[in-house]
């Protein structure tokens, strides 16, 4: 698998939907499309699933995103815009978007980041793991 950067984070419990939008219009973080826009994480809190994503993570996203999340990795220094620091202030992201992001990558408005997408590379499942991982952050 290719190596590069996830714009991804960790949250603890999911907000309803009304108040993550109220979230969303108020820190300026678009919407993932409707196609995205229900989907939960069906391995939350499962730590199989976390020691998994934990494996993925470090093989695909630590090159940009750091060891730890914090947006330190090796590659990370070229890159403008700089990869995102996924350990902190990123408790109001929902699942559907972190799928969206991983998913779709960065090379969309109004990220315009060189993440590449990672569907088709990685299976909805490991997604998910790599999502459940975030969360232990």
């Amino acid at each position: 698998m290719a190596s590069c950067c996830f714009f991804i984070s960790a949250c603890g419990d999911q907000p309803s939907r009304s108040i993550f939008l109220e979230t969303e219009e108020a820190s300026g973080i678009p919407d993932p499309p409707e196609t995205f826009a229900d989907l939960i994480n069906p391995f939350a809190g499962d730590q199989g699933a976390a020691l998994e994503g934990e494996i993925l993570y470090q093989a695909n996203c630590s090159s940009c995103h750091g060891f730890t999340g914090e947006g330190d990795g090796t590659a990370s220094a070229g890159l403008d815009p700089k990869p995102q620091n996924l350990a902190e202030g990123q408790s109001e992201l929902s699942d559907a978007y972190l799928f969206w992001r991983i998913s779709d990558g960065g090379l969309i408005e109004p990220f315009n980041s060189l993440m590449p997408g990672w569907r088709g590379l990685l299976s909805e499942e490991q997604i998910w793991q790599v999502i459940t991982y975030l969360r232990t952050f």
